[in-house]
């Protein structure tokens, strides 16, 4: 028996970057072969071209393997169904889905695809749940299979210099390009600097607001660890305000990972481990956010970080991952 994970290629996005994690450390510390996809158009491909590339991933498949799907692969909710079809042909492969995002929820285009994802994920013998409030929803949503495990956790792996602490700094860190305009636009705070990792934009002058511009991974967690204050994951967009309730965030273990403790909505999934770990603030707007900071001891900021500090051991060294990959193939057969 051999166990296969599916991996993304051809989008430069956060998605192929968890992606590409996970199928890194499944290869390398897990020893499962890599099934890539690339992705393109489909609706630019004939039936015998679509065909031959399903058949072109699969290759390396045989009788009684394990395959996890990563989904979504972007490719749609029908190259899922054709691609399960290609495994499933094959005699006692079992099927696992490690769903990172559900589509339909992400985007009101998207939205009437839901049932198709639902019907993906009711076709697998196993499925990898970002957490147990998506777990539920899914449920609530005809989500049939028994075996359900929860992730909980992205992890990031990078070494860090464990000599240097993220220091108590009046500043909060809002990384990626989604909802900086609502950010500018509101920020009015003298004391609390707002840094963004884009390039300086004409309607943010004259106001507290740092532009770092566009940071490669190891840059961008260096310069995080060494400037320090927090962590914002937020977004102004109702359809993602909602939808941040239940996935679980690349962007919340990148701040961990780099050693800041993070600001983020009181609903949102991990609220339970970043309350208990003292991992960030909970805050129902950005100006509830600047004012805490405003009245923030250093003692207080020391705390927080002294529990990312011994949390991120978990997400820079790719246990969350390790533990779910194992765990999801020790239920297939236990």
């Amino acid at each position: 028996m051999r166990v296969h994970i599916t991996n993304m290629n051809g989008q430069a996005s956060t998605a192929q970057v968890a992606q590409n994690m996970v199928a890194k450390i499944a290869r390398e510390q897990l020893g499962f072969t890599e099934m890539e996809i690339y992705n393109y158009n489909v609706a630019s491909d004939s039936p015998d071209k679509l065909s031959g590339r399903l058949d072109g991933i699969i290759a390396g498949l045989s009788v009684d393997d394990v395959v996890i799907l990563q989904s979504p692969t972007w490719n749609g909710a029908r190259f899922e169904h054709l691609l399960l079809d290609r495994i499933k042909a094959y005699r006692n492969v079992k099927v696992i889905v490690f769903i990172h995002d559900v589509v339909p929820w992400m985007n009101a285009d998207a939205s009437g695809e839901l049932t198709n994802y639902i019907k993906l994920y009711n076709r697998c013998d196993l499925v990898i749940s970002p957490n147990q409030k998506m777990t539920n929803r899914l449920r609530e949503c005809g989500l049939m299979v028994t075996k359900v495990i929860n992730q909980e956790f992205w992890d990031h792996p990078v070494a860090v210099d464990s000599t240097k602490v993220a220091p108590f700094a009046k500043r909060v860190t809002f990384i990626g390009l989604g909802s900086t305009k609502p950010l500018i636009e509101n920020w009015d705070s003298e004391q609390i600097k707002l840094v963004l990792t884009t390039d300086k934009q004409p309607m943010a002058a004259d106001k507290n607001i740092e532009f770092m511009g566009y940071q490669y991974d190891y840059n961008l967690l260096g310069r995080l660890r060494q400037q320090g204050g927090f962590g914002l994951l937020w977004n102004a967009l109702p359809i993602w305000r909602e939808y941040m309730q239940y996935n679980t965030s690349y962007k919340l273990s990148t701040y961990l990972a780099a050693g800041l403790p993070v600001i983020t909505s009181p609903n949102i999934a991990q609220r339970e481990v970043i309350e208990a770990k003292k991992l960030g603030l909970f805050v129902n707007s950005v100006d509830e956010a600047v004012r805490q900071i405003e009245n923030m001891t250093s003692a207080e900021y020391q705390e927080m970080r002294a529990g990312v500090e011994e949390f991120a051991h978990l997400i820079r060294n790719g246990y969350f991952t390790k533990r779910i990959l194992t765990e999801a193939i020790f239920n297939l057969f236990y």
